[in-house]
């Protein structure tokens, strides 16, 4: 068992499945008498399956675990970041039992307790094969005047999608003679641009749909034709999913929270800082994936009913996690549903509300990328100009 103390005062144990007190299944999770507290009268410790989190329900012990075997990923991190070039065996990380409490019987139970559900081979296999072509899909973005047209009329240049990661899948790609035994695998992801999706499980890709869209077509309308019942659906992901953003271990200590993948394009393009904005990307916002280093996340989700119950759930879990929420106001960006569509729509002039937000956090930030382009070709040319603080906007 290993304690770690986070950086906002919050205590994780990292226990293994063998420390387990009796465990029996309960649903998704696994119940257990507590063998921090020592307590034999009812199994307060509730840990779910799926992810390794657990939390004792003891009002007196109130610890939070994580079951080290059922989320490896996340325990190697926990343990790198806070306890770098310690050993389990350190006197500093390794609390032995205390010989005041009551001794419970350890039960190890192997055919009982399994770490979290295995991904399917189907969808191992394709994200695989995925993986193996990326830089493929990279050069695709690049050399693909269908991919480039597109990105371009979201408001997005270029060079911001490549720098993120962002890739294309072209159909044309399926007939290469070393994926002609594949089609069944990657057929679903030809056609489509990808966001590399990043989580404490791995790295995923969501893709977005660019079946029968043609240069000057809406986005809305475009939206509404996929919609229909037999269409290919406008977004698939891959098992494991995620975040798109920066990786967990390099996020700053305060980000911009936006729903859809190129809602953060849209304000990387307007001059963020890209570690700084991450998209949900039909993603929950697992609290327990956020790094210790993070302090303050400002909400700027969609500008509609979703958006708004999403908003007041995130800051209710964020703030429970000792997290500072800074929520950007709905009523104070008309003009467009998400910061994609309001950035192709008015440029810099919907970002003011949010500025006003992240300038408070980030005193020295400054516009990193010009504002040169407008979808909808109005004069918009600041390329010239050095780059200016944020309140000069």
């Amino acid at each position: 068992m290993l304690t770690i103390h986070t950086q906002r005062g919050k205590r994780i144990e990292i226990i293994l499945q063998s420390e387990l007190c009796d465990p029996v299944h309960v649903g998704e999770y696994v119940r257990a008498y507590c063998h921090l507290h020592g307590s034999d009268h009812q199994r307060s410790l509730s840990i779910n399956k799926a992810n390794g989190w657990g939390h004792c329900f003891n009002a007196a012990c109130d610890v939070t675990v994580l079951v080290a075997e059922w989320n490896r990923e996340t325990a190697q991190r926990l343990i790198r970041m806070h306890y770098q070039g310690l050993s389990p065996e350190s006197s500093e990380t390794y609390h032995p039992p205390n010989e005041n409490k009551k001794k419970l019987p350890f039960v190890y139970q192997p055919v009982l307790l399994h770490a979290p559900r295995t991904v399917p081979k189907w969808q191992r296999d394709e994200l695989a094969w995925l993986l193996s072509l990326e830089q493929q899909m990279r050069a695709a973005l690049k050399q693909s005047a269908r991919a480039r047209a597109y990105l371009r009329e979201r408001g997005i240049p270029l060079e911001v999608a490549i720098d993120t990661g962002v890739c294309y899948l072209p159909a044309e790609i399926m007939n290469r003679p070393e994926l002609r035994g594949q089609r069944r695998i990657l057929q679903r992801w030809t056609d489509r641009m990808l966001f590399p999706l990043v989580s404490p499980y791995g790295k995923g890709f969501i893709g977005r749909s660019l079946w029968q869209w043609k240069p000057g077509m809406d986005e809305n309308a475009h939206k509404e034709l996929l919609d229909k019942p037999g269409r290919p659906r406008r977004w698939i992901k891959t098992n494991p999913a995620g975040w798109f953003g920066t990786d967990l271990e390099q996020f700053p200590r305060s980000i911009v929270l936006v729903e859809g993948a190129f809602d953060r394009l849209a304000l990387i393009a307007a001059g963020f800082p890209a570690r700084d904005i991450v998209a949900l990307a039909g993603t929950a916002a697992q609290v327990d994936w956020f790094p210790s280093q993070l302090y303050i996340v400002t909400l700027a989700l969609d500008n509609d009913a979703g958006g708004e119950e999403a908003t007041r759930r995130l800051a209710e879990q964020f703030e429970e996690a000792s997290i500072t929420v800074k929520i950007c106001s709905q009523q104070e960006n008309p003009g467009g549903k998400d910061w994609n569509e309001r950035w192709r729509q008015s440029g810099s002039a919907c970002l003011t509300p949010l500025l006003a937000l992240y300038e408070t956090e980030n005193e020295e930030y400054t516009v990193i990328r010009p504002f040169t382009y407008l979808p909808s070709r109005k004069a918009f040319e600041i390329g010239s100009q050095s780059p200016r603080s944020v309140n000069q906007v």
